[in-house]
């Protein structure tokens, strides 16, 4: 990675980390300013923290979430990232369009080339999922399990464990926000 790239990632990085402060305060012109986030990954975040705090059509902030998600440059980013709707969404009790974007992510984590990666993606979801429902989670568990059981990589071992431990109670799931 190149300085250049470094510095507007990292402003990208500011930039999302200011829109969730602004977002509990003025979700509108933290729209404004989400929305001219370069990055797709660090967009799609702050979308998700307008999501959270928006009384205008929380649809419309939906709907440019799922673009900026799939302007991501890999499979990866594309599916991943999409935790963070799923997070705001469950949070607000929007729990149809939650499972609709969690279904969307994990037909998009079939694109996902590497089981390792696949199964952090997958991760990511299932600690989303717990925000809608533990049925939720066990599907997403159950995608996990299957596409990554049997690769012996540490990343898919370390998922499954740290799964199972989530839908046990051992381990809470990631704070998205």
């Amino acid at each position: 990675m190149s300085q250049t790239e470094h510095y507007i990632e990292m402003n990208d990085t500011l930039a999302r980390d200011k829109i969730a402060s602004l977002a509990k305060s003025n979700p509108k012109k933290a729209l404004v300013k989400a929305r001219k986030i370069s990055d797709p990954w660090f967009r799609t975040q702050a979308l998700a923290w307008v999501m959270r705090f928006t009384d205008s059509d929380l649809n419309s902030v939906a709907l440019l979430a799922e673009k900026s998600a799939n302007a991501c440059d890999d499979a990866y980013k594309r599916c991943a990232v999409r935790a963070w709707e799923i997070a705001a969404l469950s949070e607000r009790h929007i729990l149809p369009m939650a499972r609709k974007i969690l279904n969307v992510a994990i037909k998009q984590s079939q694109d996902i080339t590497s089981l390792a990666s696949r199964s952090e993606a997958l991760f990511l979801l299932l600690q989303a999922a717990t925000r809608i429902g533990k049925a939720e989670a066990i599907f997403v568990n159950d995608e996990l399990n299957a596409t990554c059981g049997t690769d012996g990589h540490w990343r898919c071992k370390r998922a499954i464990r740290d799964a199972a431990k989530v839908l046990s109670g051992d381990l809470e799931p990631r704070q998205f926000f």
